[in-house]
């Protein structure tokens, strides 16, 4: 099982007085029985400790179709 980040779309929010526009925001999934390159499909493996500051992981089980479609991946991870 390996671990991803993906970038999701770019994030603007009104914070009241002061605004922050363009945040980009990270989320991570542990895919089972996945160990390839996925940076085709936007999925950054983690291998070192440049995480984003991605604190959780949604599990991502073999027999999960419809998380294997939204992420890009067909059956077997590719």
């Amino acid at each position: 099982m390996s671990r991803y980040i993906k970038n999701v779309a770019r994030v603007a929010s009104s914070l009241g007085p002061s605004e922050e526009r363009g945040y980009t925001m990270w989320v991570g999934y542990e895919i089972v029985g996945v160990d390839d390159d996925l940076s085709h499909l936007g999925l950054h493996k983690l291998d070192g400790t440049d995480d984003r500051g991605v604190t959780s992981f949604t599990l991502v089980e073999p027999d999960d179709i419809a998380m294997y479609e939204k992420l890009g991946l067909k059956p077997g991870g590719r």
